[in-house]
This record gives C-alpha cells, structure tokens and sequence, in this order.
C-alpha cells in the first residue's frame, strides 16, 4: 500500500485499484469457465472455479463497501451540516456544543 508523508495509506493510490480491478477481472474469468464447464459430468469442477471467483471478489466487495461507507458518512456530514448552519450562525449555545464536538473530534483522530 502506497503511503504518503503522513504515514497514512492513500485510498486512491493506482496499485489498490489495479488489485481491485485485477481481482474483478479473475473472478469474472473463474465465473465463466465454471459456467462453462457445468454439466452433470463437471460438478466438482465447476464448484471448485466457482469458490474460486468468489474468493478473487471478495476482497474487492471489502473494498466497496469501505469507500461507499465513507461515502454515505460524508453525504450525512454535509446534511447534518447545511442544517445546523442557520443555527450556527444565531445561537451562541450551538457555537459552543459544536465547537465541543469539534474538539472531541479532533482528540479521536
């Protein structure tokens, strides 16, 4: 994984999205040898590339559902955000509670 002055990796560096796309790609193989080969005569075999694919997607399904997580959160910050902003801007309270939750924030990352 590529990692950055930081020391934090980056989600969009090109070596993550190879092994992704590279998975996706040997799954999608893996699948469609074993629906080719499926018969009564190729079971076993058919399972096995079956369980293959499976296992090549997999990490890439991970994957997705870590960036659409992330994403679903930002989507809620922004929401969450346009609608305190009113607020924000006339109560000195909310100033206060939102600049705690700031702080709090910043101590957990």
């Amino acid at each position: 994984m590529v990692t950055h002055r930081s020391g934090r990796p980056s989600w969009l560096s090109w070596s993550n999205y190879f092994i992704g796309v590279g998975g996706l790609v040997l799954g999608l193989c893996f699948g469609v040898c074993a629906a080719l080969i499926a018969g009564p005569e190729h079971q076993v075999a058919a399972i096995a590339l079956g369980v293959a694919a499976g296992i090549c997607v997999l990490p890439v399904l991970f994957r997705a559902l870590g960036e659409l997580r992330f994403l679903v959160r930002l989507t809620l910050l922004g929401i969450v955000f346009a609608l305190l902003l009113p607020a924000l801007a006339v109560s000195g309270e909310v100033r206060d509670w939102a600049a705690e939750r700031w702080e709090q924030a910043c101590k957990q990352a």
